[in-house]
């Protein structure tokens, strides 16, 4: 069976998932850092954090579908490299800048910090984040490199052993350190990412569900992971799941057309770039109108505006320029290494 295409629906999920994150981070999270001087300000979207778990099976989802296309291990990583890093570089240089110069001192980082966040594995030394957001990437690090060890003992597509031995083997790992509760049990979980390898699976199975029918085991693995998760996140982190999960079928079985609007799609287009740009940034926005005394929840549209221009101008003078030349360079690269072997 020919292999369908990626669908725009998803796209269009990864967008409104980022500007719920967004919101989030601007209502409440700010209000937990730093107080709003307004009092009684709006008290919505509380449970905006959880549109990260949508990130992580969206990633599910379309990672499994590259895993599934490369030619080999370093093929994935490169490309994965290609479209992650020269955004995320920019991104770190212009929050670095705009947080130096601002007031928010709790938010600075040091030049070293910056440089060791520019390789993106800084939440594993121990190094203070150039953007509070920048803690989800070792998550999404930490899945590619699981998916490049599948490339390697070429397993990717034993998905049910791979995806249930996963399960599995993140179950002992949150019981062991239900157990023990020490330090080295703690970091063994953070850095397994058991806490969130049940919405990584849940992508996968939906990939599989869109290409090869919905066949029961997929169904079954979907219902362990939802298990998993009341089990061990909780009631409500399992509720959230159950509503994305229902999402998910609702657009696998064509009933969400909704989300195929142009606006939502380019939001999704621009969901990376604005994901990475937008907390310290907005933070140092929101410091400063409220410090002039722009303190009703309407001038959010300030900080959110910005955000979304910066991420636009990101996306067409950083991300698509970048992605294409060195696209490019690499094809080339992989084309002279190929005549050179014959």
């Amino acid at each position: 069976m020919a292999e369908k295409k990626r669908f725009t629906e998803i796209d269009a999920l990864r967008g409104i998932a980022a500007i719920v994150v967004v919101l989030y981070h601007y209502i409440v999270f700010y209000d937990e850092k730093f107080g709003h001087i307004k009092e009684n300000y709006i008290d919505i979207l509380s449970f905006g954090h959880y549109g990260v778990q949508l990130f992580f099976i969206i990633s599910g989802f379309v990672i499994y579908m590259s895993v599934l296309k490369v030619k080999s291990t370093p093929d994935f990583l490169t490309k994965r490299a290609i479209r992650l890093y020269p955004t995320y570089i920019f991104a770190i240089i212009v929050t670095f800048i705009v947080v130096g110069i601002s007031s928010v001192d709790t938010l600075k980082a040091g030049v070293a910090d910056m440089f060791i966040n520019m390789t993106m594995f800084q939440d594993f030394f121990g190094v203070k984040n150039v953007d509070g957001v920048y803690w989800s990437l070792r998550v999404e690090l930490t899945f590619y490199l699981l998916m490049a060890l599948l490339l390697i003992f070429n397993l990717q597509r034993r998905v049910m052993l791979f995806t249930g031995v996963w399960l599995a083997a993140s179950a002992l790992i949150q019981i062991t350190n239900g157990l023990a509760g020490n330090e080295t049990t703690a970091l063994i979980e953070k850095f397994s990412m058991s806490n969130y390898c049940q919405m990584f699976i849940i992508g996968i199975m939906f990939y599989y569900i869109w290409q090869h029918g919905s066949h029961l085991k997929y169904h079954l693995m979907i219902a362990l992971s939802l298990i998993y998760d009341f089990s061990f996140e909780g009631f409500t982190n399992g509720l959230f799941t159950v509503f994305f999960i229902a999402v998910f079928y609702l657009v696998l079985n064509n009933k969400m057309q909704w989300l195929k609007s142009d606006t939502l799609v380019y939001l999704g287009a621009l969901s990376f770039p604005l994901y990475l740009i937008h907390q310290n940034i907005g933070y140092v926005i929101i410091q400063k109108l409220e410090s002039l005394g722009y303190v009703h929840e309407v001038f959010l549209v300030v900080p959110l505006g910005i955000s979304l221009v910066l991420a636009h101008l990101i996306r067409h003078y950083v991300e698509k320029p970048s992605h294409n030349v060195l696209f490019k360079l690499y094809k080339e690269r992989q084309t002279a290494m190929l005549n050179v072997s014959r």
